[in-house]
């Protein structure tokens, strides 16, 4: 089984002290982001909840960070104590990848429809689901939607550098 492409990675901000297990600390499972399943994972509602083996809380001071790929295992743990867990999490992917986030953006507005194309699509839009992935429908890439459009005629698009596929 092939492991899945690394499409967004993740860093989480230590907000609060979670220098010791047991405050609601991240876990993770190192090396999980090599395999597409975790074994005892609940199939349906009402399933128990087995601790995955090799889990480990992420032990975090205030204002430590730390990086990981979001395909790597990673829960919070239980918190034990009375202290409220607070950490900040930011993630980058491609901007071909559709936004997780709803959009929050009225598109109906007349303010959207005033936008030009290319910030439309960074709020969101597109006149279809394949266009988020910078693709057209036949799944052919799309090098007229706005931002890969900019990113061409600016010179920034050079299909020979593969960071700038």
């Amino acid at each position: 089984m092939d492991v899945r492409p690394m499409f967004m990675t993740k860093i989480c901000y230590a907000l609060t002290d979670l220098s010791e297990p047991g405050y609601g600390n991240t876990k993770v499972i190192p090396g999980s982001h090599k395999n597409n399943t975790l074994a005892g994972r609940p199939e349906k509602p009402g399933d128990p909840i087995i601790e995955p083996e090799g889990a480990v809380e992420v032990c975090l001071e205030p204002g430590d960070a730390f990086i990981f790929d979001r395909r790597i295992w990673h829960s919070r743990s239980m918190n034990k104590s009375e202290r409220i867990r607070k950490l900040m999490f930011i993630g980058y992917t491609y901007r071909w990848i559709r936004p997780l986030d709803e959009d929050v953006a009225d598109q109906d507005s007349e303010w959207f429809k005033n936008l030009s194309p290319l910030h439309q699509q960074l709020l969101g839009y597109g006149p279809d689901h394949a266009s988020f992935w910078g693709i057209k429908q036949s799944g052919w890439i799309d090098d007229e939607i706005p931002l890969r459009a900019e990113l061409k005629e600016r010179g920034l698009l050079d299909r020979e550098v593969p960071f700038l596929r």
